[in-house]
């Protein structure tokens, strides 16, 4: 169609005075500003500049291609679409839970379901109870139940614990925070809107305080001093449901998840078209998952991802032999990425907050690996493009694109 691949992208964007956006399928893209997250990126790394590198690196002779890729990261993980696959299973609801104890010493003890590998679900829990309960996240214990003991819950697939997990861990916290105020309203004999809630403990306008040691004691030892029909003690359980979930398929069509992160990749790959060994000029990612809750997570995840995509799109493949046998059983054999293939990966980042969510927050843990592979491939789609070149499979093993140049070259 000779249009750029860039152009071809922003005809296709959704421009974000049109969100809520709702496609056929029946789910509703949340929030978003596409456009804004690639002019970032491009004040980030030039493409004009990038084109300009690609070219005169092509006139020495090297293969070298630009790759544009765009997509969406679902996030939140509903289970509606569970009866589009089965219409016995009647399943509406994927909720996460959370519960708070402050014990008598004034300890912030937080049970989550959820088993982490990686994702940071600790310091996720910790940084939101310590956020609204205006504590150090340092003072707050994440501790997990026994299989007989745990909390109604499901998994972290999906990109969902900053949503759900975060979500259960707020509102939870919230509920402290209320009946720390109820304490505070019945002690000073005022509402509630005279009040401030701080560091956690609460000041009069006029500099009476209640602080957090005396709360605690209060709920522990004092229930003299709790309002009439107040339980002791400083507990709290919270079960959130998927945001915009709990209704079952209508007419095959159905809302699949709550929050849609974005991302935009740019890379500029180059490689010798004989011995074809790729080598990843440059890197540029804008992302976009709403409110960040922790940056160095975020940033974490984005770039662990890009690492997975690159793997996926060069390396990682389970190779058979003619007879069927595994041919990749073990990291001798199975190619991964390593700190020589992962280049320097600048992250640049926008902030798109959801309307569904409790801080406007998204998922991210996905994030990076969606698009790196359809980055790679571009590029190296670009690269072969002046020969009339192209592949169309992943992982794209390098020794079949140096075939594939030596037979292009030889064509009569």
């Amino acid at each position: 169609m000779k249009i750029d691949k860039l152009e071809l992208r922003k005809k296709n964007l959704i421009k974000a005075i049109e969100f809520p956006y709702v496609i056929p399928s029946g789910s509703e893209y949340d929030s978003g500003d596409y456009f804004t997250v690639i002019d970032k990126v491009f004040k980030e790394t030039s493409y004009i500049d990038l084109k300009k590198q690609r070219d005169d690196l092509r006139k020495k002779g090297i293969m070298a291609g630009i790759g544009i890729a765009s997509c969406l990261e679902p996030s939140g993980g509903n289970s509606s679409f569970e009866p589009l696959l089965n219409e016995k299973n009647i399943t509406t609801t994927w909720m996460e839970s959370c519960q708070i104890n402050v014990d008598a010493l004034g300890n912030v003890i937080v049970k989550i379901h959820t088993t982490s590998s990686g994702q940071g679900h600790e310091t996720l829990v910790s940084t939101i109870v310590g956020e609204i309960l205006e504590i150090s996240p340092d003072k707050i214990r994440v501790v997990r139940p026994n299989s007989l003991e745990s909390l109604p819950g499901n998994s972290p697939v999906g990109s969902r614990m900053a949503i759900m997990l975060g979500g259960a861990a707020a509102r939870a916290s919230e509920k402290i925070k209320f009946k720390i105020m109820k304490i505070a309203e019945f002690k000073f004999g005022i509402e509630k809107s005279k009040l401030i809630y701080k560091n956690g403990s609460v000041i009069t306008k006029q500099g009476d305080t209640i602080k957090w040691e005396q709360i605690v004691d209060f709920c522990h030892r004092q229930i003299n001093e709790l309002p009439s029909g107040m339980d002791p003690g400083l507990a709290s359980f919270d079960i959130m449901q998927v945001p915009t979930g709990g209704k079952l398929p209508k007419n095959n069509k159905v809302h699949m998840y709550p929050c849609y992160s974005f991302e935009f990749h740019l890379v500029l790959l180059t490689f010798d078209p004989i011995i074809c060994k790729p080598k990843i000029e440059s890197y540029t990612v804008g992302h976009d998952c709403g409110t960040v809750i922790n940056p160095s997570i975020v940033s974490g995840m984005t770039y662990g991802g890009i690492a997975h995509g690159i793997g996926a799109a060069l390396l990682e493949e389970f190779a058979y032999d003619e007879n069927g046998q595994l041919m990749t059983q073990s990291f001798l054999d199975y190619l991964m990425p390593s700190s020589h293939e992962i280049p320097e990966i600048k992250i640049v980042k926008h902030s798109t907050p959801s309307p569904h969510t409790y801080f406007g927050q998204k998922g991210s843990g996905e994030s990076g690996y969606l698009g790196a592979p359809a980055a790679i491939s571009s590029a190296i789609n670009d690269a072969l493009a002046p020969l009339d070149g192209s592949v169309s499979s992943l992982p794209i093993r390098m020794s079949f694109v140096s075939d594939l140049i030596a037979s292009l070259n030889n064509r009569e």
